[in-house]
């Protein structure tokens, strides 16, 4: 595990009842998550490049800003991407955008982490060194690790037709 890794992992993210976060995932995908009732953090062999280490929600945050544009358009291109590259690797025609909120995250009793992978979530001192995680960072993806999602956590937030 890398500095970065452990650092996340020791600094939990803090989650409102109201803060909204999407999971793209394909339409056999979802197929499955329906089957089984759970959103599993061990994804399948197909999946495995979209959340390898655990599940991976991107925070929708309609009013935030990503580097001159808004948080949302950022998000929803990093969703589309996530429901493009899943249905790539098990050939499905759409994509499926989940939602779940904030207060239901919190149910599940987990530690919440920072993507490690990803840089604007933390909060740096002036040699550059991670010191806090930014849990109002209007771009801000998660991982979870220890859980698996029951469906009624989650909502269908979208779907997004693609050419296999």
């Amino acid at each position: 595990m890398d500095w970065e890794e452990a650092f996340s992992k020791a600094n939990p993210v803090k989650i409102k009842d109201t803060d909204v976060f999407l999971h793209g995932t394909s339409s056999k995908k979802y197929l499955d998550i329906k089957s089984t009732g759970f959103l599993k953090r061990k994804a399948s062999a197909t999946n495995w490049g979209i959340s390898k280490n655990g599940i991976c929600f991107e925070k929708y945050d309609e009013h935030g800003t990503y580097g001159g544009g808004r948080a949302a358009d950022f998000t929803e291109m990093t969703i589309r991407r996530y429901c493009e590259a899943t249905c790539r690797n098990d050939h499905s025609s759409e994509g499926v955008i989940l939602r779940i909120r904030g207060g239901e995250l919190r149910k599940l009793g987990c530690p919440i982490y920072a993507d490690w992978n990803k840089p604007y979530p933390k909060i740096r001192n002036s040699e550059g060194i991670p010191i806090d995680v930014d849990s109002n960072a209007p771009v801000l993806s998660i991982i979870i690790l220890d859980k698996d999602i029951p469906l009624g956590y989650l909502e269908v937030a979208g779907r997004i037709p693609f050419r296999t």
